[in-house]
């Protein structure tokens, strides 16, 4: 095979993935209560024979932290961080973290996610017992003008360590010390929306399927070309 042809192919090979394992998810998360997006991260890897070509390679799956909009909902129990930060997660796995606050009672009166993993507060798993629920700003947890808790929102000195889990959860690869997230506010009756904007994935999604397309068109003409060549012998 010609170095173009095996340039053409990798090339196309790097656009599908971008499109099936990038664009795609993204997508179909642009709905996902605190869903941030991935971006793939890629390198050209140049052999030592040329006669192998160049290879391109996803050196590594980049997550944009970046805030999502904040959208009301007036249920007591959605919450958003407005700010830097996460809520922690108690998990049969160990302390994960979520900016997914859409929460809800579970039957023992435990704050839980979605998935029912109780969310951790100053004294551990928070249990609410009775309504109103006010939380205010920073977390504290009122019922009745009593405070029963505080929920935990803390970030970290490198977010680059923090890799996706499933259910909006978030696991830190690289052993680092919790950092309070002071200068956060805590938004009762509200969810963070995904940080995904659909109409920019759409664009990147047209441009991937252009390049692709052009890929196969090389592959196909260089393809003609070494028949032709046979044909001729």
């Amino acid at each position: 095979m010609r170095n173009d042809q095996i340039v053409s192919a990798l090339g196309a090979f790097r656009e599908q993935k971008r499109i099936f394992h990038f664009i795609s998810n993204n997508l179909s998360n642009a709905q996902t209560a605190g869903f941030k997006k991935d971006v793939p991260i890629f390198y050209a890897l140049l052999n030592r024979s040329w006669n192998q070509g160049v290879g391109f390679q996803t050196e590594e799956v980049k997550t944009l932290f970046h805030q999502g909009n904040i959208h009301k909902t007036g249920n007591d129990l959605d919450l958003a961080i407005d700010g830097e930060g996460f809520f922690k997660i108690k998990t049969p796995d160990g302390i994960r973290y979520t900016r997914a606050g859409n929460f809800k009672l579970n039957k023992e009166g435990q704050l839980v996610t979605t998935g029912g993993f109780p969310v951790m507060g100053r004294n551990g798993e928070i249990t609410i017992g009775g309504r109103p629920i006010v939380i205010a700003t920073d977390g504290a947890i009122r019922i009745e003008g009593e405070e029963v808790d505080q929920i935990n929102v803390v970030t970290f000195p490198d977010l680059a360590f923090l890799k996706k889990e499933g259910h909006s959860l978030f696991r830190s690869e690289y052993p680092q010390q919790e950092i309070e997230a002071r200068e956060s506010q805590v938004v009762q009756g509200a969810l963070e929306l995904s940080n995904v904007n659909p109409i920019e994935e759409m664009v990147d999604l047209i441009d991937s399927l252009r390049v692709y397309e052009a890929c196969l068109k090389v592959i196909q003409a260089q393809n003609e070309l070494k028949a032709s060549e046979i044909g001729r012998v």
